[in-house]
């Protein structure tokens, strides 16, 4: 795996690896320093010194307590999809990794269809909501989340508002509050940014009203989902499974061996590569190869991993459908080389 410093982080953050002592001294002190900043914000929130501000529609958070890839877009989607049902359904993101002005709105799907060809311009997490939501929804993306919202009412007159992450940020009052965990993963090493991985601490979670646990194959789940009865909020779990393999040029499926199996780059830029990772062991000896998440991917990168393919005898080479959206536009002349996306599925039981 090539060397990622993100990724040595998240590695000390979940335990992988341990970090030089004089490093650990300086991530203790500035966590302590960013939690008493954490700590003060919300007790300003808390004697309604700082105020949250209200929309004339019903807005859901699905956020994180902990740094990314814990699963927060399917669910998403998931619950996006379920209320346009019956509701006028906008999908508010901050656009991280977006190349738009996101200091005012920017529509990125509306009711007549999506605005961008891929994730590129806009971001690969609102690009890939946009694409696996209903027609009848739209997505848009802003840093200001109140002007977002603001904005859905007023163009789609939007009932319902399903705010894409947004847990730490409290300039919108919530009306239900969703936090999103890995089952596995869950608080990590239990310390706060940067020597771990949570934004907050672990008291906030009494701000949220339901607990969602995304497994990905955890075979403990059950003592995972004990351990977070201690909080006394409603517990979904969200089953995460491989769906199906498929050509990123032409959608078609793609058929594995898992008895003789095919070696593959596998490559991506999410928030926790090593769960990817480890799906794909079950179809591809693989080579893993790591860009920082929300990657924007160049020809050069491209050149690389082809590189990395000849050096290990193979044309085969498979990401995410998060990263599909950034890569499709550079490999329509890979000639000879099979650029393949594993698609998932989510299923979400309440206990």
């Amino acid at each position: 795996m090539k060397f990622n410093l993100k990724t040595y982080f998240q590695d000390i953050h979940y335990s992988r690896v341990k970090a030089g002592a004089l490093l650990k001294m300086c991530l203790y002190a500035a966590e302590f320093f960013y939690g008493k900043a954490v700590s003060l914000k919300n007790l300003l929130y808390k004697k309604n010194i700082l105020k949250e501000k209200n929309v004339d529609a019903y807005v859901i958070c699905v956020g994180n307590l902990t740094t990314g890839g814990v699963g927060k877009t399917p669910i998403t989607i998931s619950l996006a999809n379920k209320y346009s049902e019956e509701k006028k359904v906008a999908v508010v993101s901050r656009g991280y990794g977006s190349k738009l002005d996101t200091k005012n709105p920017q529509i990125i799907k509306d009711l007549e269809g999506i605005k961008f060809q891929n994730g590129t311009l806009c971001g690969d997490e609102p690009f890939e909501i946009a694409r696996k939501t209903e027609k009848n929804i739209s997505v848009i993306i802003c840093k200001d989340r109140y002007k977002a919202c603001k904005l859905a009412i007023e163009k789609y007159n939007s009932e319902i508002i399903i705010m894409d992450d947004g847990f730490s940020n409290r300039k919108v009052k919530k009306d239900k509050t969703i936090l999103v965990f890995d089952s596995e993963m869950k608080f990590g090493n239990g310390h706060m940014l940067p020597a771990g991985p949570l934004r907050e601490d672990k008291k906030e979670i009494a701000r949220c009203d339901e607990i969602y646990l995304v497994n990905k194959g955890n075979d403990d789940i059950e003592n995972s989902i004990n351990e977070f009865k201690q909080y006394s909020k409603k517990i979904s779990i969200c089953n995460m499974k491989p769906k199906r393999i498929y050509n990123a040029l032409t959608n078609a499926e793609v058929k594995t061996n898992t008895e003789e199996k095919t070696r593959a780059i596998a490559f991506c830029a999410i928030g926790q590569p090593v769960q990817f990772f480890d799906f794909l062991k079950n179809y591809y000896d693989i080579i893993s190869y790591v860009f920082s998440d929300h990657h924007k991917y160049t020809a050069g990168d491209i050149n690389s991993l082809i590189k990395l393919a000849n050096k290990n005898h193979t044309s085969t080479l498979i990401t995410t459908q998060k990263d599909e959206t950034k890569i499709k536009k550079l490999i329509t002349n890979c000639v000879g080389y099979s650029f393949n996306i594993l698609e998932l599925e989510n299923e979400i039981k309440e206990i």
